[in-house]
This record gives C-alpha cells, sequence and structure tokens, in this order.
C-alpha cells in the first residue's frame, strides 16, 4: 500500500461569494480580469478566481465550496484540471484562499516554501458548478 505522493495542507470550506472563490499570493493580490462565460478561471500572475457553484446552488444546498490545498505530485484522483500556471509569489510567500472581495484578513492561507514563481495546478469537482476545489503545489515542476 503506497501513501499518496500529495500532503494535505489545508481543507478548509468558502463560500462562493458570486460564484466563485480566490486563490492568491497573500501579498500581491488583484482582481482578475473575466468572467465564469470565458472558462472555469480568470487569473493574472498572482491571483486565480475559480467559478464554482453559484450562490443560489450554495445556499439551496446549505453548501459551502470544499477547498483543499495539497503540496506533491499526484494530480490524478483530484478532479477536472483548469488551472495549470505559475504564481509570482514575493516578500512573505503565502498562498491565500478568499471568499472574494473579502478583506485580507479573512483568508486561510499556507506558507509558499519560496519566493519567484511556483507551479500550482487547480482541479474542480465535479467540472461544472464545482462543489470541490484541489490545489496542487507542484515544487517539482
Amino acid at each position: 500500500m503506497s501513501m499518496s505522493p500529495n500532503e494535505l495542507l489545508l481543507d478548509t470550506e468558502i463560500f462562493p461569494d458570486y460564484g466563485h472563490i480566490e486563490l492568491s499570493n497573500r501579498d500581491e493580490r488583484d482582481i482578475p480580469e473575466g468572467s465564469s462565460a470565458d472558462g472555469p478561471v480568470a487569473f493574472t500572475a498572482h491571483t486565480v478566481d475559480v467559478f464554482t457553484m453559484s450562490v443560489d446552488q450554495a445556499v439551496h444546498n446549505d453548501q459551502d465550496v470544499r477547498v483543499r490545498i495539497y503540496r506533491g505530485t499526484d494530480g490524478s484522483s483530484l478532479g477536472a484540471m483548469v488551472f495549470d500556471h505559475n504564481i509570482e509569489f514575493t516578500g512573505e510567500p503565502r498562498l491565500a484562499v478568499y471568499q472574494p472581495l473579502a478583506d485580507a484578513d479573512e483568508g486561510e492561507e499556507i506558507p509558499i516554501e519560496r519566493t519567484g514563481p511556483v507551479r500550482i495546478q487547480i482541479f474542480i469537482n465535479p467540472p461544472q458548478d464545482a462543489e470541490e476545489v484541489n490545489v496542487l503545489i507542484r515544487y517539482d515542476l
């Protein structure tokens, strides 16, 4: 029985205000241009908006979006990949997850091992109206 190559760093629930959640370099948070009509994510060099189930769906199901952040190499069981790019980390490098429009101190965050570009892969489940967002930090790439 082999151990999973991924280590769970954060497991939280975020209300999908405006039908998305936000992942960001905490110190360089900005607002990506784009909407769910353009695809499953909108992003800048520092911030990714992941489009999820709607507010109506979240309220109707009495359910938030479950967000898990892993460090590792294996995305095979994490869902449909919607993002595979570097995010630039500066200063005290921390990856934070937010409800959109939340104040900077309202996010949940984890430390990143280095500054500069870090490859981040994001997976959603199900592929439409996502209820789960899985983030894989790929220090190997």
